[in-house]
């Protein structure tokens, strides 16, 4: 039952942009046995976790698809404060800028700026993507979303497709789910290895990049209008996410030097 809980609370987590499931995996003790038991096929043992994060993303997309439906710009701007707060984590245990990390963040940046040009509306999302579109941005996603610190969601949002993902939730659209269930699981036995190794390994620079592509990403969740009343909002998005953030410092991150 415990395993099922976390589960739901995980599942809740990862569907809102600026929470790293990576994070929650290691404030549960779960982060180096996960990817070792990946790694050996040992699935076991994680069924019910599993199952309780369908549970939690499935009412947590539903619920957050009606409040972006009705609210836009308030829910983006809550977003784009949560995001930006979320850089905290990803350079936790790289503080320091060195001329190699500024390159990383520099093409990081960029490669947000230039990929991230759609708005985020689910108002206007159809839930038509096309497969491969899906099958890709599940691998990404998931396999981001294994190293702690790094907010899964912000892939699909330089990807566009986050907010389509979001309305196929909210009307239960199950074909284009189980494309991007595909490549999620493709992306946890294929690339959740890989991916952490070379995480492991050029920690530093990867964590740069992705504090690059995080902000310009972030292009995406800009109001239609601006306000005064959204200030609270966006506040209230970087608290949640710093305070977030400041629980845990990335363990399997430490020590990188690059």
């Amino acid at each position: 039952m415990q395993s099922v809980v976390q589960g739901i609370i995980l599942g809740f987590i990862i569907v809102l942009p600026g929470m790293s499931g990576g994070t929650v995996f290691l404030m549960m003790g779960l982060y180096e046995n996960l990817v070792a038991d990946l790694v050996r096929l040992r699935l076991k043992r994680y069924l019910p976790l599993l199952a309780g994060m369908l549970v939690g993303i499935f009412v947590s997309g539903v619920v957050f698809a009606q409040i972006f439906m009705l609210y836009r710009d308030i829910t983006v701007t809550v977003l784009l404060g949560s995001l930006l707060a979320s850089v905290r984590s990803v350079l936790a245990a790289s503080p320091t800028l060195t001329w190699k990390r500024a390159i990383c963040l520099g093409l990081g940046l960029a490669a947000g700026l230039l990929l991230a040009v759609e708005p985020l509306d689910i108002r206007q999302a159809t839930g038509a993507i096309s497969p491969a579109v899906l099958i890709v941005g599940g691998a990404l996603g998931t396999a981001a979303m294994v190293l702690p610190g790094v907010p899964g969601s912000s892939v699909l949002i330089i990807m566009g497709i986050y907010d389509s993902l979001l309305y196929a939730l909210s009307v239960l659209a199950i074909v284009p789910l189980l494309w991007f269930a595909v490549g999620s699981v493709m992306g946890l036995f294929l690339l959740a290895h890989i991916v952490d190794r070379l995480y492991a390994r050029y920690h530093d620079l990867v964590s740069y990049f992705f504090a690059g592509l995080i902000v310009g990403s972030s292009r995406a969740l800009l109001p239609d209008t601006y306000s005064l009343v959204l200030v609270p909002f966006f506040l209230l998005g970087f608290a949640l996410v710093w305070w977030w953030s400041g629980r845990s410092v990335p363990a399997a991150a430490e020590g990188g030097t690059t």
